[in-house]
């Protein structure tokens, strides 16, 4: 998925319950954890728009 030019992935998780977002550009990598798959889009939206806001 991408989001502002920034791709990003959701996964389940198979082990617990949830949804694992991975935010990466290069070498640095963010990740979370969310109950459902939505809330975790929206987590990485998130994320994506305030390291973008911050970097502008």
């Amino acid at each position: 998925m991408e989001h502002r030019g920034v791709s990003f992935s959701i996964v389940e998780m198979r082990y617990l319950p949830g949804w694992q977002w991975t935010v990466g550009k290069g070498r640095t990598v963010s990740v979370g954890v969310c109950a459902t798959r939505a809330d975790a889009i929206r987590q990485a939206q998130t994320f994506i728009d305030a390291i973008m806001d911050w970097a502008a």
